[in-house]
């Protein structure tokens, strides 16, 4: 199955395309891939939001930098980017846009989540 263009956000079609080409074409593959996602970002993204209100930033620089990996490798590239800005600011010492970065990066990954929910009907509990 080719993933078409109405699956350009927020997932790169390509990617996808790209790990059902690996599974040789089986969808099943991709569903415990993205089940496997939404199970492995839950605790972080709860991470995120504690480190944030602790102002925890090495916690946070840790978190984000493991959703920006699990972003990438599933091809949610608006999570993904967003998650590399505040690794890179927090890997350079600025704290400044920490807070609103990781509001986005809640936002991204919350929008993420409905969207795999609602296109995949992969059950989650949130």
């Amino acid at each position: 199955m080719i993933i078409n263009n109405s699956f350009m956000n927020p997932l790169n079609k390509e990617t996808l395309n790209e790990i059902l080409e690996l599974a040789d074409g089986r969808n099943s593959v991709l569903l415990e891939l993205l089940q496997s996602f939404l199970r492995d970002t839950r605790e972080l993204s709860e991470e995120i939001t504690n480190a944030v209100h602790d102002f925890d930033w090495e916690k946070l620089q840790f978190s984000v930098h493991t959703l920006k990996g699990l972003s990438g490798t599933i091809g949610a590239n608006p999570l993904f980017e967003v998650c590399k800005l505040l690794n890179d600011d927090l890997k350079n010492g600025n704290t400044k846009t920490a807070v609103a970065l990781a509001n986005s990066v809640s936002t991204k990954y919350e929008e993420l989540v409905e969207y795999i929910k609602s296109n995949y009907q992969i059950e989650y509990e949130a």
